[in-house]
């Protein structure tokens, strides 16, 4: 995946779903950057946000600020089990005897880094204390629907491509 696509995808994961406040644009976003769709669709959500939360300005700073300081470890932490899963199924390779050792480091290294990532979340909700819990609530809900969404148009783009978990082809 290129880079402006993971940021295209990482920015929508970061303000929530904004496939409705897409859906609602009456201008074409065909031959426009990257950037500019990031920035049209960050504009939009973070009114959408602001106005289905009930937030504040300073309320919608912080809560931007928050989700992409999480979102950027999350991140960093998923290039990190990429990189993990490679090397096991590197491993892993038919006709090629597998070294315990290495796999057993590495399905260990896989194991500690799922549950520093589920830690995050818990991490993440302390630091949106200045939200009710009805709008974290609200949030985490936003949020899930735009991964569900992310999740599907990306298991659609790879059933048409041919394409297989990891970069597989």
């Amino acid at each position: 995946m290129s880079y402006g696509r993971r940021s295209l995808l990482g920015l929508l994961a970061l303000v929530g779903t904004a496939q409705p406040v897409v859906a609602q644009d009456s201008m074409p976003t065909q031959g426009i950057g990257a950037a500019e769709l990031r920035q049209r669709i960050e504009e939009r959500f973070t009114e959408r946000v602001k106005l289905e939360l009930g937030l504040n300005q300073e309320q919608t700073a912080k809560l931007k600020q928050v989700a992409g300081d999480w979102f950027a470890k999350r991140r960093a932490m998923e290039g990190e089990e990429r990189d993990l899963r490679q090397a096991l199924a590197g491993q892993l390779r038919p006709g090629v005897a597998a070294n315990s050792d290495s796999v057993s480091r590495l399905v260990s290294r896989l194991l500690d880094l799922k549950v520093r990532y589920a830690e995050t979340y818990r991490e993440e909700n302390k630091e949106l204390g200045f939200l009710t819990p009805v709008q974290r609530a609200q949030y985490y809900s936003l949020r899930e629907r735009l991964l569900d969404m992310l999740k599907q148009a990306r298991q659609m783009r790879r059933a048409q491509s041919g394409q297989r978990p990891y970069g597989r082809p």
